[in-house]
């Protein structure tokens, strides 16, 4: 998925306070002079909030990012597992997961942000629960 990152990781899985950093930075996204604008990061809010919902409490911030155009991406890295998500500038989402050690790849592209797939969901909890 291409896109300039524009911001880095917030905090680390050792910071009690992980879960209220990513949460105070999601609502900062809009805000005025914001990288986002206001509709794409309701989306980003929603799709993480649909994503706690199924995933539940292994789902942990991840590295993010603002990319040009309004788009915005999120990252895991556990071991050999990798997950990404990658909003577009026309509100559409794709996601890519790739195990290192058999280069076994999936992923899905031009997803409505207000869905989240049985298979997406397999593959994050996958990448989190190593």
């Amino acid at each position: 998925m291409a896109g300039t990152r524009l911001s880095a990781r917030l905090a680390t899985p050792e910071d009690p306070d992980e879960r209220s950093l990513w949460e105070s930075y999601l609502r900062r996204l809009a805000k005025p002079l914001g990288p986002l604008s206001k509709e794409r990061a309701e989306q980003i809010r929603a799709l993480w909030a649909a994503l706690g919902k199924q995933v539940g409490p292994t789902l942990r911030p991840p590295h993010a990012g603002p990319l040009e155009d309004d788009g915005f991406a999120m990252s895991w890295d556990n071991g050999r597992h990798h997950f990404e998500i990658e909003v577009a500038p026309d509100g559409t989402y794709g996601w890519f997961y790739m195990d290192r050690d058999s280069d076994s790849r999936s992923g899905e592209e031009d997803q409505p942000l207000g869905s989240v797939s049985p298979r997406m969901i397999s593959q994050l909890r996958r990448t989190l629960s190593v």
